[in-house]
């Protein structure tokens, strides 16, 4: 491919990535995706065959997969094969060691490691934000993507998180729905701290906050919600043993 083709398939995959993040799948039309990559849409079938491989080609944009080798018109593979490129891209990218260590047999994560942890998932989400805002916004209306969000991309991180806050106080079992409530709080309070508060308004800015001091304060809010879950948890199985 020319150097001159190769910028314009850039600039049409970022036209498709931030239209379809804004609008989702059914609205973006290829009309709108033609106007923010800046080209007429008789150029975009030049590179695409239609709005099903622009939604590929905005998925391997933001998995960070190289454009320059694709065969063009770029043709739409099944949906499965686009769910399995985003799989193997959360695999790629997702190194927690510190929930990894927590998790391991005989460990007993206190406030630090729980800091820790948190540093790690802001570090995580404030990199891949953009894969992250595109794939909330397809799970609403695809369900192959919605069935990955849910397990690989929430549940998993949810249920460790559960499973480490029981650690936190000694306890073995599975983590009731309280304890995954307070895990997705946790893990909701990192997620806008660390991407969704960039997608406001400057109006919504809070002044003075720098970067270092929103991933400290996630990271401690996140390690306070889950430690308070965990010893809430204690003092309702003490009341419950004294009211025996």
């Amino acid at each position: 491919m020319r150097k001159k083709s190769e910028k314009r398939l850039e600039q049409i995959a970022e036209g498709a990535v931030d239209c379809f993040t804004e609008l989702g799948f059914r609205r973006a039309q290829m009309a709108d995706i033609a106007k923010a990559a800046g080209v007429s849409v008789g150029t975009l079938y030049l590179y695409v065959t239609g709005k099903e491989a622009l939604l590929h080609l905005a998925i391997l944009r933001v998995c960070e997969r190289p454009l320059d080798t694709l065969t063009l018109p770029l043709r739409a593979p099944s949906m499965p094969e686009t769910v399995k490129l985003v799989a193997a891209r959360r695999a790629e990218v997702v190194k927690l060691p510190s929930l990894v260590a927590a998790l391991g047999k005989g460990a007993k994560p206190g406030a630090a490691d729980l800091r820790m942890i948190g540093g790690e998932f802001y570090d995580l989400l404030h990199e891949v934000r953009r894969a992250v805002w595109l794939m909330n916004r397809l799970a609403q209306e695809i369900p192959e993507i919605d069935a990955l969000q849910a397990a690989a991309m929430r549940g998993d991180f949810r249920d460790d998180l559960a499973a480490v806050t029981l650690k936190i106080v000694g306890r073995h079992g599975k983590p009731g729905p309280d304890l995954k409530l307070a895990a997705r709080i946790a893990l909701e309070a990192v997620s806008w701290t660390a991407m969704h508060r960039m997608r406001e308004t400057p109006a919504n800015a809070i002044e003075g906050l720098t970067e270092k001091m929103a991933r400290e304060t996630a990271a401690h809010s996140f390690a306070s919600t889950l430690i308070s879950a965990a010893t809430e948890g204690r003092a309702d199985m003490r009341d419950l043993q004294l009211s025996s």
